[in-house]
Formats: C-alpha cells, structure tokens, sequence
C-alpha cells in the first residue's frame, strides 16, 4: 500500500457572484475545485444576472434545437 498526499486548490466565489470557465458554471457564491491539469487563471467570477442571461440563451438554443428534431 502506498500513500500520498495531494494538494487541492478551491476557488470560492465572492457573494453574489459565479465563477465560470466560459463552459463550466458554479452556483451563485459557489465553489470550484480544480483538477490536476485546471489552472485558476482558466476561471473569472460574472454576476448572478449575467448567470441568468447565459442560461436563458442557452434555454432558447435548446429549445430550438428539439424543435429541429
């Protein structure tokens, strides 16, 4: 048996705020753990409205979507 320790690295959203890496989204105030091959340059924090915006249009685009089918 072998053991290890291992370095984790969270990423915490201020209050009000989702952290995103423009595919990924945390909940309002959330909280990211990055992967070994992650880096914390790859997130940035958007507002909970710009959340709401991204998520409304990619609703639509769904939606659109299973229309086509």
């Amino acid at each position: 048996m072998t053991t290890e320790t291992i370095e984790l690295k969270k990423l915490q959203a201020d209050e009000g705020m989702v952290l995103t890496d423009g595919e990924t989204y945390s909940s309002v105030g959330g909280e990211v753990y990055l992967g070994v091959l992650d880096s914390a340059d790859r997130w940035y924090e958007i507002t909970e409205a710009e959340y709401n915006e991204i998520m409304a249009e990619k609703e639509k685009e769904a939606e659109k979507g299973a229309d086509a089918e």
